[in-house]
């Protein structure tokens, strides 16, 4: 019996000792991991927004979990990632919206659709279709590639929602 206690007492000190350490790694990477995850993206950023020269990540609600990330380029607008179904696999882009709701850069990020057919959401024709256009405003989808486009096209009503929730 007494040996019972005395590994349970061992065991628990042990635990406290592992769970100690880790939190303060924690405390100490977190800072760390969120600048690299914003330099990750921060090239994109810059594309769309060049002017700007901060961007951070903020809170935003999306109930539909088709945005995964929203980055403010101080004082020029927001950076929109959507995750939304293609044909054949999800495709991710970064869609950059100036503060009047204008859409200034479209990136996709990853595309996985049939070549030649899906991937052309990844194509200069798709973008110069899109940039310029006031969000809200009905979208052109591409013939042949009218699922994966049309995906593309209905993340861009979820921008509009989180957009109009963060003016």
């Amino acid at each position: 019996m007494k040996k019972i206690i005395h590994l349970t007492v061992f065991l628990a000190l042990i635990s406290a000792l592992a769970g100690g350490i880790l939190a303060s790694v924690d405390s100490m990477t977190r800072p760390i991991i969120e600048e690299r995850k914003i330099a990750a993206v921060k090239t994109t950023l810059q594309e769309i927004f060049p002017a700007a020269s901060d961007y951070k990540e903020i809170d935003f609600t999306d109930s539909t979990e088709t945005i995964t990330n929203v980055y403010e380029a101080s004082g020029a607008g927001y950076a929109f990632n959507v995750s939304v179904q293609g044909y054949k696999d999800v495709i991710t882009y970064i869609v950059g919206v100036d503060l009047t709701g204008k859409i200034v850069g479209f990136n996709v990020t990853f595309v996985n659709d049939t070549p030649g057919l899906g991937s052309k959401v990844k194509e200069p024709e798709f973008k110069q279709s899109i940039v310029g256009k006031t969000l809200g405003v009905d979208l052109d989808t591409i013939s042949g590639a009218t699922i994966s486009s049309f995906a593309v096209v209905n993340g861009m009503s979820t921008v509009k929602t989180v957009f109009e929730s963060l003016k």
